[in-house]
């Protein structure tokens, strides 16, 4: 605590996360077992950090990369990756943590689809603010935010697997297509809600219910997949408030009927 958290204090506070002297004596005895990997991680990520954002600018150069600076911190496995956005017009700092990731992804994963999925968080940020940066978007909104994500990292990775593109979740993979479509029907029903708690039964990593907790990550990537036969992610990338719902809706329909 005196040596790292105490004088990192301003960072976990831009990065949304209390670190508290119980946090930490809870998460070492289960770091410690991957701490040689984690630190493997932490001296390669510079130059895979170099490597996957002239990818993604390659595919997408009006990305502004000054615009999110990127953090790298343990995270007490809190998050594997994280964008904390500061308002309008501020920056989107990006943060990722090396326990994160091998919590979340296995000590042999390969993180390029994470860096996609999360630096498309930012670029999306910078072409639709008005649904990317809102603290309470319309559950059609996230479901589009964490969809097109998810697609884009597919994207800018096609020999990626589904599993990794789901950033490696092997249940929401296997989730069968009746159930999908009972998730879109329920998407439907709140689809212009406000309320965070709509959205936590398709995109909250705790939910347990009728079908896999992130099933919106799949069902908006099948959406996404669907839209972009006839449009560049670059365009989609751009749509906002006003258009969306009018795009995404019939698709989402369709989904829900198999």
């Amino acid at each position: 605590m005196a040596e790292f958290f105490e004088p990192n204090a301003a960072a976990y506070r831009l990065a949304g996360l209390t670190v508290t002297s119980p946090r930490v004596r809870a998460w070492l005895p289960k770091f410690d077992g991957m701490a040689d990997a984690a630190r493997r991680l932490h001296r390669a990520f510079a130059a895979m950090y170099e490597t996957q954002q002239a990818h993604f600018t390659q595919a997408l150069p009006d990305f502004q990369v000054k615009v999110s600076p990127v953090w790298l911190m343990p995270s007490l496995f809190t998050f594997d990756a994280h964008l904390e956005p500061q308002g309008p017009g501020q920056p989107l700092p990006l943060f990722f943590a090396p326990d994160g990731i091998l919590r979340f992804h296995g000590v042999d994963a390969d993180p390029a689809v994470l860096f996609a999925h999360e630096w498309f968080h930012c670029y999306h940020a910078q072409r639709a603010p008005l649904i990317s940066l809102d603290p309470a978007p319309r559950v059609h909104e996230a479901l589009w935010v964490e969809g097109l994500a998810t697609y884009a990292s597919q994207q800018l990775h096609p020999n990626a697997t589904l599993t990794q593109v789901l950033l490696d979740d092997a249940a929401l993979t296997a989730t069968p297509p009746a159930v999908l479509q009972r998730a879109a029907r329920a998407m439907l029903d709140v689809w212009e809600s406000q309320d965070p708690a709509a959205s936590i039964p398709f995109l909250d990593t705790g939910y347990r219910g009728a079908w896999p907790p992130r099933v919106g990550y799949y069902v908006g990537l099948l959406a996404a997949q669907q839209l972009g036969q006839r449009t560049p992610l670059q365009e989609m990338a751009g749509w906002d408030r006003g258009h969306l719902s009018q795009r995404l809706r019939p698709v989402v329909e369709s989904l829900s009927k198999g």
